[in-house]
């Protein structure tokens, strides 16, 4: 060894044995061992705080973490319990905080979070409330509903869409007389603005309106019952920012003085849907046939005489009472000229003059029938090119409402089958069937169509029409083109598979 390296080595040798060594990097503490819920089925039942759920959450293996927002009343902490068929696991839930779960099924860690958020009711139903309205179904014109409708009509999108609002009445002509110099005023320039946007902003704009209403000083206030009237399970009131700029429209326009001048017509058509169309015996036909998807303690028809062929429907629900609304159009006899049906007896004209209300209804019962089905339903109808016409639109009744859509406008078959003059039946189901594939690009309605009405006439007695939905899913998923099983909606950062999830309504 060179002299000097030993001489280095000898001086250097305890001083470096005692010199620190560099601290190598430690590994994290492994994060601690999530809980599991075991599972032998796809869909999970939900207690969040008072609200259960049955059978409303689906497994998304795919989602990482799949999040239920739960719905804390006010922000106030309450237990929430996911509930499978192997047991239950529950968390004291606080707003704001996260907690994460495994449901472990079919060999999947689903991994789950549930995020506590704070939920203002839709709808506060007092007790007065429900005795003054359980039982009856109530039709209306609103009047905050019907400013709303006066400011859509007046924007440009409004005014050239016929699809949204309807032109042909003297009603029409003589609101443009009445408003046209307004035209520049904030409010339609905004509620222009949505619509160019997105033209289904129509209806959360139009359906929130009947959650408020003018006070003995003509300012537009809150209802004392509703929050919100939009879409069920929609969190916020669309419209409510748009209050400050409505006020001034209506001050500006003596609106008030409009409303009253046109009142006669408002109840002539109120009288419609009350003497003539016959809801109470629709809604017992939709609950003899949907008995465990109805149980509405009250009903309302929300209309304006400007709305054309753009409707939908809502449920609000609270503990102890559930009120299901149609938001509708009025149907003007000359609407018949239209639809192909002006040389119908009056029997019949009636009954097809009927058909609007009557899908809206609908869909309180078959909406909740279809979420019971939701996985298969939504797979049978995946192709969606094969079922809709792809010109339509990729928004245009997307998944799970591509089923519902075709049981809605079936639905009107059916109930014309038990009314409907025989001599006519046939034409009035044509012309239903020409509608839904020619103007509204159901590709296979047709076909549905004929198997459902015969599906129905060979029923067995007492048999609901809920009871021939694992038939009526055989004949979905038999067509041909049918893609291979999906999962019923996309992956998303949240779970929008709840039994309310808001589905558009578009005629």
């Amino acid at each position: 060894m060179n002299p000097l390296l030993l001489a280095l080595a000898l001086l250097a040798g305890p001083a470096a044995a005692a010199r620190p060594q560099p601290l190598q990097p430690s590994q994290p503490p492994a994060p601690p061992a999530l809980p599991v819920l075991l599972s032998g089925v796809e869909t999970l039942t939900i207690q969040d705080g008072e609200e259960l759920s049955v059978g409303s959450w689906r497994l998304a293996p795919e989602a990482d973490p799949d999040i239920y927002e739960a719905k804390l009343l006010h922000g106030r902490p309450h237990a929430v319990v996911f509930r499978s068929d192997q047991g239950e696991i529950r968390f004291d839930v606080e707003l704001g905080k996260e907690y994460d779960f495994v449901v472990r099924w079919q060999g999947h860690d689903c991994r789950t979070r549930i995020v506590g958020t704070r939920f203002i009711p839709p709808a506060a139903f007092d007790e007065a409330y429900r005795a003054a309205h359980r039982g009856k179904v109530e039709v209306e014109i609103p009047e905050v509903y019907e400013l709303v409708n006066v400011a859509i009509a007046l924007t440009p999108t409004g005014i050239a869409s016929k699809n949204l609002v309807f032109q042909n009445s003297e009603y029409y002509a003589r609101l443009r007389a009445r408003f046209d110099p307004y035209r520049d005023q904030p409010l339609i320039a905004a509620l222009d603005a949505e619509l160019a946007r997105d033209e289904g902003r129509y209806f959360p704009l139009k359906m929130n309106a009947y959650s408020f209403e003018f006070d003995s000083a003509s300012k537009i206030v809150q209802s004392p019952v509703y929050d919100r009237t939009g879409f069920a399970g929609a969190r916020t009131n669309d419209l409510r920012p748009f209050l400050p700029a409505l006020q001034q429209f209506a001050d500006a326009t003596g609106f008030r003085s409009f409303f009253r001048e046109n009142r006669a017509l408002y109840e002539e058509q109120i009288a419609f849907f009350r003497e003539q169309a016959d809801l109470p015996a629709m809604l017992a036909w939709l609950n003899r046939n949907f008995p465990a998807g109805g149980g509405y303690d009250g009903y309302k028809v929300v209309f304006s005489p400007l709305v054309a062929y753009n409707q939908s429907a809502t449920w609000l629900e609270t503990p102890g009472y559930r009120e299901l609304q149609a938001h509708v159009n009025f149907p003007y006899p000359q609407d018949l000229t239209r639809s192909g049906a002006e040389n119908l007896s009056p029997a019949a004209a009636l009954l097809f003059r009927g058909c609007i209300v009557f899908t809206e209804l609908n869909h309180g019962f078959i909406n909740p029938e279809a979420d019971r089905h939701a996985a298969r339903a939504a797979a049978a109808v995946s192709d969606r090119d094969f079922w809709v016409d792809a010109a339509k639109g990729k928004s245009y009744y997307p998944g799970l409402a591509t089923f519902n859509e075709y049981m809605n406008w079936a639905l009107v078959s059916l109930r014309l089958v038990d009314l409907a003059p025989p001599g006519e039946l046939a034409g009035l189901i044509e012309r239903i069937d020409r509608m839904m594939v020619e103007s509204r690009g159901f590709r296979r309605f047709r076909e549905f169509d004929t198997f459902l009405v015969a599906l129905y006439r060979a029923r067995k007695p007492n048999e609901t029409v809920a009871d021939l939905y694992p038939q009526i899913l055989d004949w979905f998923e038999r067509q041909p083109n049918v893609a291979p099983a999906l999962p019923a909606e996309p992956a998303s950062s949240t779970n929008s598979r709840l039994p309310n999830s808001p589905l558009r309504s578009r005629r």
